[in-house]
């Protein structure tokens, strides 16, 4: 299709109210869901840096799993939010549907300030772009900003196999800060072979003094026999002085029995000569090992480093 066509139809799609012929089927199959972008973690009883016992072993840096861990939770709900904002304008009846393009909206959700409307395109068999525009509600069209934006490959009835996209967090806030309590922008990406799913997420541009961290990376490997792989960099305020940030590295890994092993590092800020962390827990989720050095120098260590499911860090 050409560009001009594509322009046209999506002009009437979204200001005509008309309803195209076509099955929107296959358009849908080139989106990602939230499911396909979730980034994994070990079992949430694990590894044993999430209880308060480590906090004897490692002091203060033992805040940097849970940082973490909440990180990587609250970027799943970030993402996650985006993608479950794009998955119900999709599933609403489209404005029109042509050879190689699909387009809904203008759609509101009942009580929402916002307006919504997507464009999704075919580019070759099994590939797609797609667009989701924001607005707000009593505003005309030409006030639609770019929310989010990727393209997929691989399509299929359970989704994309291959794709990114890149989401403009903070415009979401500008228009409904009540439902969108979050500034920033992510850009994530995703793979799925027959034996593993990769996802990697970065966030950034987060405002000083949230919650969240004020910036991310996140990559994600799951596989088929329930092994695993999760590398976080963050960086926020992690020790002493909350205006402060920090930049925090965990690598962990673990097994298909779910046994595993994190190593954590933290610098810079209010640790400035860094601090490091290396946990092994068993199947059962149960510390075996733990050693910790503290940005004054101090090392403490407890249990059998020959436990642990992997002798060497992830790198």
């Amino acid at each position: 299709m050409q560009r001009g066509s594509w322009f046209a139809l999506t002009v009437c799609a979204v200001g005509c109210g008309g309803g195209g012929t076509g099955s929107t089927d296959s358009f849908l199959s080139g989106l990602p869901s939230r499911q396909t972008l979730e980034v994994k973690a070990p079992s949430a009883a694990a590894p044993a840096a999430l209880t308060t016992d480590s906090a004897d072993v490692l002091g203060q840096t033992a805040d940097l799993y849970v940082v973490t861990r909440k990180a990587t939770a609250d970027v799943n709900g970030i993402v996650g939010g985006a993608l479950e904002t794009l998955s119900t304008i999709a599933h609403s009846p489209p404005a029109a549907v042509g050879p190689d393009v699909a387009a809904w909206g203008p759609l509101t959700a009942p009580l929402s300030p916002v307006a919504g409307r997507l464009v999704v395109q075919r580019v070759a068999p099994g590939a797609f772009t797609f667009r989701l525009d924001l607005r707000p509600r009593t505003a005309p069209d030409s006030a639609f900003e770019s929310f989010l934006q990727g393209a997929s490959t691989g399509a299929s009835a359970t989704g994309p196999s291959e794709g990114s996209f890149s989401a403009d967090i903070s415009l979401a806030h500008r228009l409904d800060p009540v439902a969108n309590p979050d500034n920033g922008q992510v850009v994530a990406q995703w793979a799925i072979a027959p034996t593993e799913r990769a996802v990697q997420v970065h966030l950034a541009d987060l405002p000083g003094g949230s919650e969240l961290p004020s910036a991310a990376e996140l990559a994600s490997v799951l596989r088929g026999d329930g092994s695993g792989e999760l590398s976080v960099d963050v960086q926020a305020n992690l020790v002493g002085d909350p205006a402060v940030l920090e930049a925090g590295q965990i690598r962990s890994r673990w097994a298909p029995s779910g046994a595993g092993r994190a190593d954590v590092e933290i610098h810079g800020g209010d640790a400035s000569d860094g601090g490091q962390i290396t946990e092994c827990w068993d199947a059962s989720f149960d510390r075996v090992y733990a050693q910790g050095t503290t940005p004054d120098g101090g090392v403490a260590s407890e249990g059998d480093p020959t436990a642990c499911a992997f002798s060497e860090p992830l790198r």
